[in-house]
Parts: structure tokens; C-alpha cells; sequence
């Protein structure tokens, strides 16, 4: 049996989460100290949902980077949030939500049409020479 390959593309998926999540987390701690919901880091102007995407960002990210093959649906569960709840709002235009709301949508689009972890190859062994069906030479 082969090993699920991590590519290249999942890495950045990851490091995309990664940068998300700690981000998310920073920044609903930072708001909780100052007290204050008036940061463009906080999503949907809520401490505690930026707090769980952040921490599901930050798993998701790990699930990616260790071959996982169902982290590509948690990538799209932690993504959605981010577009749903990270819209600017209309009156106060900032560039931080802008460029989250717009790596998140162009994640969530990327992981609806590819999986960044690949399965691997099935490895070429002759069943009729291996040690399971011959039986092994080590006793």
C-alpha cells in the first residue's frame, strides 16, 4: 500500500490556514484584552467566531501538512466561515477583511474542484513472491 502524498499545493493551503488561523487567534486575544470589537481582525465583530475559526483554521493546517485525506473537508468547513463572516463592512472599507475574504473564496473554490492530498501509488509487489502468501524466511 502506498503513503497519501502531501504536494506542494497542500503545503500552501496549509501555510494559507496556518497564516489565517494565528491571525484569527491573535487578533480575537488582543480584542479581548483591549476589550474592544471594533478590530478589522475580529470576524463578524465576535471574539468567540473568530476564535473557533482561527483554532479550526489552525488545525486544518495541520491535518493538510500531515497527508490527511478528509482534512480537504475541513478545509472547506474552516474556509467558509471566513467568507461568510469576513465581509467589510459597507460604511468602513479596509483592506485586511478585503484580502481574507478574497483568499478564503478563492480557497474554498480551489478545494470544491481539487484535493491538495493525493493518495499514493499502490506499490508493485508480486503476490506470488511475497512474504505473506510464501510465508517468511525470518523464524
Amino acid at each position: 500500500m502506498g503513503m497519501d502524498d502531501t504536494g506542494f499545493d497542500a503545503v500552501v493551503m496549509a501555510a494559507l490556514a496556518g497564516v489565517l488561523g494565528g491571525t484569527y487567534v491573535v487578533g480575537a486575544s488582543v480584542a479581548m484584552m483591549a476589550d474592544s470589537t471594533e478590530s478589522a481582525l475580529l470576524l463578524g465583530g465576535s471574539v468567540g467566531v473568530t476564535t473557533v475559526v482561527g483554532v479550526l483554521l489552525l488545525t486544518t493546517a495541520g491535518t493538510l501538512l500531515a497527508g490527511q485525506r478528509w482534512a480537504r473537508y475541513l478545509a472547506v468547513l474552516a474556509f467558509v466561515p471566513v467568507v461568510a463572516f469576513g465581509y467589510p463592512r459597507p460604511g468602513a472599507v479596509e483592506a485586511i477583511p478585503v484580502f481574507q475574504t478574497v483568499v478564503a473564496v478563492l480557497s474554498v473554490l480551489y478545494l470544491t474542484f481539487r484535493n491538495p492530498v493525493r493518495g499514493g501509488d499502490r506499490s508493485n509487489v508480486d503476490d506470488s513472491e511475497s512474504a505473506a502468501k510464501v510465508g517468511s524466511t525470518i523464524r
